[in-house]
């Protein structure tokens, strides 16, 4: 007679998917997302300035001009406003329009992580303006809106709470039980995470009793 030893299944290890993102995380998306921005204004500058060129105009000989030079204070107040509203649009478009398409930027993307509304909807257009406009908010105060995210328990900014959004992880990234292990020793509120199993905001609801099977066993 053979005896069977029955094996419990290990539970796997939790992830970051549905978890509200970290500080350190959305600070490298959105340094990313600066770059990325930078360097498109510079494309778009040097193409402005070269269909300008074909037309025998020079923006920077007009800017050094006789005229312009007596005027130092009101060519710094032109430049600023226009290098500023130039950027403020542009970064507009930029963000605003991953965030409807996506619900995520290049650099968010790149970290693994995606811009929610209430309940896990999807961002509008008035939702992102809104969010957009909460990140002028939060940098006026030395950025102080950007940092609510290490107080908050949720992990949200100012412009979060302003347009009504959460950024989350949306990837299978694993716990390192090593790092974490090291960190809780100097931060016991990690260690308390950790041993909380947390919810995810993209997890579907379990099914009921009542409810239909799917089309897929039903085939079967």
């Amino acid at each position: 007679m053979t005896i069977q030893l029955a094996h419990k299944k290990k539970a796997p290890p939790p992830t970051f998917l549905g978890h509200y993102a970290g500080f350190v995380s959305r600070l490298i998306a959105f340094v990313i997302d600066i770059l990325i921005v930078s360097f498109a204004i510079g494309v778009m500058l040097g193409g402005g300035r070269l269909i300008l060129n074909f037309f025998n105009f020079d923006p920077l000989a007009f800017l050094n001009s006789d005229a312009a030079v007596a005027h130092k204070t009101l060519r710094n107040i032109f430049l600023f406003l226009t290098s500023f509203t130039f950027t403020f649009f542009v970064n507009m478009v930029y963000t605003t329009f991953f965030w409807m398409a996506a619900g995520k930027t290049i650099g968010k993307a790149i970290m693994g992580l995606q811009v929610i509304g209430p309940k896990g909807a999807r961002i509008t257009f008035w939702r992102a303006m809104k969010r957009y406009i909460g990140y002028w908010i939060s940098a006026l105060p030395l950025f102080l809106g950007y940092f609510w995210v290490l107080v908050n328990d949720n992990r949200l900014s100012w412009h979060d709470k302003i347009a009504g959004t959460s950024v989350i992880y949306d990837h299978e990234a694993k716990y390192s039980e090593q790092l974490l292990g090291r960190m809780a020793k100097f931060v016991p509120r990690i260690e308390q995470k950790v041993k909380k199993e947390g919810v995810s905001l993209l997890k579907p609801e379990p099914k009921t009793e009542g409810q239909p099977a799917s089309p897929e066993r039903t085939k079967e």
